[in-house]
């Protein structure tokens, strides 16, 4: 296997060091400077507009609310995510010396040394060989063959699928569905994009338990979480499914907070050595306009007898004793989060809940604290749930399933003309400057519930 690579960052170089030889543009710069996170804290921001963040947090790691009330990051969540970023620092040194066969000491020192040349990249042994495109061509003809000839990844993923398409006639009627969940977690079909929604996902569930011919059940998770509910109620029946046939959970890129509370019932549990899991914890409260709307001539005023009618309402923060019940609802479902982790991991909950708190951990740190079995992939974890229900290796058909709501020729339309508007610069900088991110359309969604969200959104870039 092969890498070409123009001008790799951290990401691509992790990549393409796993080939067997990396070739570079002969004019191309090598981007691996490391690891490293800035937290964005907007509650400056939120001043000058008059808007006030009322977050209440279960778990001292849960920072959530912290981007919206603060200007810095407390000890807690400077903790938590430089123990993140470690770890997958240490995975990205670890995994760049032992594919280019160098010494760690050698990647740290081209990462010190970073953006390098293309001679100098080639002299750090980050690559094998600088190259043009037309070269690329020329040498895998010499090294294989007048036959040999770079095919687009697309044309062969096209081929490829017509082939298993193929190979799937005749298979046995028994298998393992894998369902693929990804994006942040709400209750209802509402809004644009990829989100995991409990009500279209649950009937999904409920027929894959009481389906004969599907003898087992892998979850392919990739979410930061959402609303805590809709959570819960796909952690039912995942529990319910566990009852009568294995389930079997793997892991992407995230599985936390609501990704990892659904999964949490599953027979085993698998990881990505990096996969940002756990942040186990619940995080709630409402952006207050009220003074905001006051300096544009808004004003409101509320008419009611019953006391708590307007505890959710975006013209005044919670009062004390508000605040006070609002965070022992939280608490309690925290408790329940953890349990419920507990009693799918095995473990007694004093042994879980240190590890909880909404703290967040790598998939290799999360082994090692409990939260997750073992470290492999979606394959890996088929291979597993199959071996659960006691099918033979070949002798079972997989059927990979997703849930995505069903889009009108006319909110097709509206949503490509939402994805242009914000492709601009200055687009981008407003959604960015105000949080307008998967954490914001969740509390949005669901103001008067808890949620169990991922604090953060990190990127190897």
């Amino acid at each position: 296997m092969y890498a070409w690579v123009e001008s790799p960052g951290n990401a691509a170089m992790w990549l393409a060091s796993a080939c067997d030889r990396v070739f570079l543009l002969r004019t191309g710069e090598v981007a691996l400077v490391g690891l490293g996170a800035e937290l964005t804290f907007l509650g400056g921001v939120l001043d000058r507009l008059g808007v006030e963040a009322d977050i209440v947090a279960a778990g001292a790691y849960k920072s959530f609310g912290e981007q919206f009330t603060r200007t810095f990051a407390s000890a807690e969540n400077r903790e938590a995510t430089g123990l993140v970023l470690d770890d997958l620092q240490a995975a990205l040194l670890d995994d760049v010396a032992a594919g280019r066969g160098i010494s760690r000491e050698a990647v740290r020192a081209a990462m010190d040394a970073a953006p390098l040349g293309p001679q100098d990249a080639l002299a750090a042994g980050l690559v094998d060989a600088l190259m043009y495109a037309d070269e690329l061509d020329a040498w895998v003809t010499e090294a294989h063959g007048e036959e040999a000839s770079r095919v687009p990844f697309e044309r062969w993923a096209a081929v490829d699928a017509v082939i298993e398409g193929i190979e799937g006639w005749g298979q046995e009627s028994e298998g393992v569905a894998v369902l693929h969940l990804s994006g942040s977690i709400v209750m209802d079909d509402s809004g644009f994009g990829t989100m995991i929604r409990a009500r279209k996902v649950v009937p999904v569930l409920k027929a894959l338990r009481e389906d004969p011919s599907v003898r087992a059940v892998v979850l392919h998770v990739d979410s930061p979480g959402g609303s805590a509910l809709a959570s819960d109620l796909i952690w039912r029946e995942v529990e319910l499914i566990k009852r009568t046939k294995p389930v079997v959970a793997s892991f992407e890129d995230v599985a936390a907070s609501g990704g990892y509370y659904l999964a949490a019932p599953a027979t085993e549990i698998l990881a990505r050595p990096g996969t940002l899991t756990g942040s186990i914890g619940v995080v709630g409260g409402k952006l207050v306009a009220r003074e905001g709307l006051r300096r544009l001539g808004v004003h409101a005023q509320t008419v009611g007898e019953a006391p708590n009618a307007h505890v959710f309402s975006p013209m005044a923060p919670f009062t004390d004793e508000q605040r006070t019940r609002f965070k022992a609802s939280l608490d309690r479902f925290y408790d329940g989060f953890v349990s419920r982790v507990a009693a799918g991991r095995r473990r007694p909950v004093d042994a879980i809940e240190p590890h909880c708190r909404g703290r967040v951990w790598t998939g290799r740190s999360a082994i090692e604290r409990g939260l997750v079995d073992r470290i492999g992939s979606l394959d890996d974890a088929v291979g597993r749930a199959a071996s659960y229900a006691g099918l033979r290796a070949g002798a079972y058909r997989r059927v990979d399933l997703t849930v995505e709501p069903r889009r009108s020729f006319v909110s097709k339309l509206v949503q490509g003309v939402l994805r242009g508007a914000v492709a601009s610069p200055s687009a981008k900088a407003i959604a960015s400057l105000l949080g307008a991110s998967a954490l914001v359309d969740v509390l949005a969604r669901h103001p008067a519930e808890p949620l169990a969200m991922l604090p953060l959104d990190l990127r190897v870039r």
